[in-house]
């Protein structure tokens, strides 16, 4: 489905700002979700029943951020359409957020004041939605990264929708509803093994929930409402809480994580509890940011230079 331009517009992030640690993730695995490039960054966009390219143009600074934004679709957008997609765009990619606070407070830390120094700037993001993110995870799960690769090409062929806009060509994924049209077996012809029933089961979970209403749930409230999800555990949680609901949550830390998290803090400890407890008395309910500037920082020094250790940690690299 080819889209055209219907619309542009300039966002302004609140400062400090730095695009493309704000809307790129080397850690995050290949996907013809979205596609980046210094400066800039494509990605397919579902919101409200419609399919959406969307571009970004980074056109500003750090201390002065400006963004041009450009929506691509079949027809022209109404303006009470485009305020809410604007306002959702600002809780995905966070564009409000203020972290002046944050970096004031810890700047000066030995441990990681020069890691702040370096990504400042840096806001969280989820181009994701809640049932895409499962998806996600589901596909992670006990794979390698080229398993995983072959598994969401294969699942996306099938089953997600291919839009081409700006010359670029990416995929959507499939409307949940869509998922519960296909059986066990037609999903374990793409070789995705156990996850087939992983797909549906929490696809069922996921349409008696209310995406938007759980924004607004305390953080126990949503802890407590994505358990109803089936093969959501713990971790799984953690990684949602903050990613997809950007709550600044870390109460599960797993074994593979913890002896990255040990190299990154200097500690002689490699003991999940021992570590969150460390987290916890240092950095109390900035502890989430901050473990993510350091894993940020370490992704992209893998990325550009190859890091041999965190390699070897990597469970399924």
């Amino acid at each position: 489905m080819k889209l055209k331009l219907v619309h542009t517009t300039i966002i302004r992030p609140t400062a400090p700002y730095n695009f493309d640690y704000s809307v790129h993730n080397p850690s995050h695995y290949p996907t013809p979700l979205n596609h980046w490039e210094p400066g800039k960054l494509w990605f397919s966009f579902r919101f409200k029943d419609k399919l959406l390219g969307i571009k970004f143009t980074n056109q500003g600074t750090v201390p002065k951020p400006k963004i041009k934004a450009e929506f691509y679709y079949k027809s022209k957008l109404d303006k009470k359409y485009t305020v809410a997609l604007l306002k959702e765009l600002d809780y995905r990619f966070q564009f409000s957020k203020y972290y002046s606070e944050f970096y004031k407070k810890f700047e000066k830390d030995k441990l990681v004041g020069k890691v702040l120094k370096k990504f400042k700037g840096m806001h969280g993001f989820c181009t994701e939605g809640l049932y895409e993110y499962l998806i996600i995870a589901i596909l992670l799960q006990n794979a390698t990264v080229k398993r995983t690769v072959q598994m969401t090409n294969a699942m996306l062929e099938k089953y997600g929708y291919l839009i081409e806009f700006n010359g670029i060509k990416l995929y959507s994924i499939w409307k949940p509803e869509q998922m519960l049209k296909t059986s066990e077996s037609e999903l374990r012809d793409l070789r995705v093994g156990y996850r087939a029933k992983n797909f549906i089961r929490a696809t069922e979970d996921y349409l008696k929930l209310d995406e938007f209403a759980m924004c607004k749930l305390s953080t126990a409230g949503l802890r407590k409402e994505l358990l109803k999800i089936y093969g959501v555990g713990p971790a799984s949680i953690d990684y949602i809480m903050c990613g997809v609901f950007h709550r600044s949550v870390l109460t599960t830390i797993p074994s593979w994580e913890a002896k990255i998290y040990s190299r990154l803090l200097g500690l002689k400890t490699k003991d999940p509890k021992k570590i969150t407890a460390f987290l916890d008395k240092r950095y109390g309910e900035y502890k989430a940011a901050m473990i993510g500037h350091l894993f940020m920082d370490i992704s992209w020094k893998h990325k550009r230079e190859g890091v041999e250790w965190m390699e070897k940690l990597l469970p399924y690299a």
